[in-house]
């Protein structure tokens, strides 16, 4: 149970050393740990069947670590990865940390235009990606990145490109390879992971080697078996169940199909699933299947859900089916990780306690502290703070209040018990299948067409709250032949799938406002749901 303090108004969870050291840095550590069984089986392909052992995933990393300081790189040299999980991605993704060079993963179905705006602030100079999405990532280099970096395809190649199998051929040195001390791990980058705000695209969080080793990850000696989702490393929830099965050594089952019910069903049925992990649009497909009455679950003992707000009525439709398991919520931020966990007996409405080394409060709009059961905006201080946003100090600076903690942007509060519960956010950021929208980027779209006078873009939650769906209420000039079609059709030809505006769009004569003119998305965002209603 949370530790509560009335008198500071704080909630803490447990706090302990972690059993892993933070002082190294994660090349260290993971080269270790996978000495420790080389026979056991790590990863395995379920598009392949394709099964690595620790002792074939160790002596790629050593590889890939090895020709890449061969070819000049050194620590500090950014790298981006845009791919989907393959063989060989966590081995370069470890690798690259073991010789200290920080990694930003995007996600591979990103644009050009979303590519290009990280590679702008990171300038890497290395650059990972799939076959699949070679020549977005190809268009996306030549936009931003001044000094050409080297490319590395992650699968069959054409043309003058490198494929990823030149990192891994033998290497003179390798069999007596140890992985070296890099420094303060507490202050080394190790990762900037994408997370959108309220204003604009994505930023990029800056997280420490110290703060990925101590981070409370799925641990639990109960679930031993193999993990799966389908997150590349570009989400949190792909990158933690990558730290899990490193760290404690669990078989990760990996698949570059996106989510369908039917491939879900068939990869946790024929590697007898124990620890899945997936967003509330993926379980209420499942859930609504005409197959999921006769799909065998009995191996799984976990189903963690989140990324975004999780309806209690699909997580116990799911629970239901769990013989040997359960269904719980999960909440997270990229700029602290994993907060909360849930036990057999959280409450039901919550997203459970908080992880160890976490500090919690709740505070009004004045940053007065409340008490258990009153409502405010979520704020915490994890142990290690984040590095900051890349390039970014003044919203690092406006991240964070005068004590330290960090501004979550979601509305919750704390029971009696010190169980969480995530009410709503004050971010207007929106979420669709587990990716960020930023409303102002779509409005930016659309207020150049000609005809919008005012625009604002809300997230609709869909009726199981499993994702939201941008819609745009728009003011258009008067005698403007402007459509909804049309504004549509012009958006979605210029975004990212999951940028695109399945809401539709209303018109009105007016966009609910401030005294001072600002438009009240909130507001907004009521007045489409009650017309939707009628």
């Amino acid at each position: 149970m949370a530790n509560y303090s009335a008198k500071e108004c704080l909630w803490r969870g447990e706090q302990r050393p972690s059993v892993l050291n933070p002082e190294a840095n994660m090349g260290q550590l993971i080269w270790h740990l996978l000495s420790h069984i080389p026979n056991r089986v790590i990863q395995i392909n379920a598009d392949t069947d394709y099964r690595m052992t620790c002792a074939e995933m160790r002596l790629r990393i050593v590889r890939v670590a090895l020709n890449l300081r061969r070819l000049g790189f050194r620590k500090g040299d950014l790298v981006t990865l845009a791919c989907a999980n393959s063989d060989n991605t966590v081995p370069v993704f470890v690798a690259c940390l073991t010789n200290g060079m920080p990694i930003n993963p995007l996600a591979p179905v990103f644009n050009k235009d979303d590519l290009a705006h990280m590679m702008k602030q990171t300038q890497s100079k290395v650059v990972f990606c799939d076959s699949i999405n070679r020549s977005a990532v190809e268009a996306a280099v030549r936009e931003s990145i001044k000094n050409a970096p080297k490319i590395f395809i992650l699968g069959p190649t054409e043309g003058e490109a490198l494929s990823v199998e030149h990192l891994l051929k033998p290497v003179e040195g390798e069999e007596h390879f140890v992985p070296e001390h890099l420094g303060n791990s507490s202050e080394l980058m190790a990762i900037l992971l994408c997370s959108s705000g309220t204003t604009g695209l994505p930023k990029g969080v800056c997280l420490s080697h110290a703060h990925l080793i101590e981070g409370d990850v799925f641990s639990e000696a109960l679930n031993a078996g193999p993990i799966f989702n389908f997150s590349s490393l570009f989400w949190a929830t792909g990158l933690y169940a990558s730290l899990t099965s490193l760290y404690y050594l669990r078989t990760r089952i990996i698949t570059k199909h996106l989510f369908t019910e039917q491939t879900l069903m068939a990869i946790i049925q024929k590697y007898r699933v124990e620890d899945v992990f997936t967003p509330p649009a993926y379980v209420s497909a499942l859930v609504n299947s005409p197959h999921f009455d006769n799909v065998d679950l009995s191996s799984v003992k976990r189903w963690t859900i989140g990324g975004s707000m999780v309806s209690e009525a699909i997580r116990a439709r799911l629970d239901e089916k769990l013989p040997n398991g359960q269904a719980k919520p999960v909440y997270g931020a990229s700029e602290i990780g994993i907060i909360t966990k849930c036990d057999k007996s959280f409450n039901i409405g919550s997203v459970g306690q908080m992880i160890t080394n976490l500090t919690g409060k709740i505070v009004d709009e004045d940053g007065t502290r409340l008490k258990a059961g009153e409502v405010g905006e979520i704020r915490l201080r994890y142990k290690h703070k984040i590095l900051g946003y890349f390039n970014n100090p003044s919203a690092t600076a406006d991240a964070f209040d005068e004590d330290d903690f960090f501004k979550t942007g979601d509305i919750g509060f704390f029971d009696k018990d010190g169980h969480l519960h995530v009410v709503d956010r004050i971010k207007d950021i929106i979420k669709y299948n587990n990716f960020q929208v930023s409303p102002s980027e779509l409005e930016a779209i659309i207020c150049r067409l000609e005809g919008v006078v005012q625009v604002c873009v809300v997230g609709i939650p869909l009726p199981d709250a499993s994702s939201d769906l941008a819609t745009a209420v728009i003011v258009r000039k008067d005698g403007s032949n402007l459509t909804g079609e049309r504004v549509v059709e012009i958006v979605d030809s210029q975004v990212s799938d999951h940028k695109r505006l399945r809401g539709g769009v209303l018109f009105v004569d007016k966009l609910p406002s401030s005294a001072a003119g600002k438009i009240l998305r909130r507001k907004v965002k009521e007045l489409v749901i009650d017309l939707n209603k009628n």
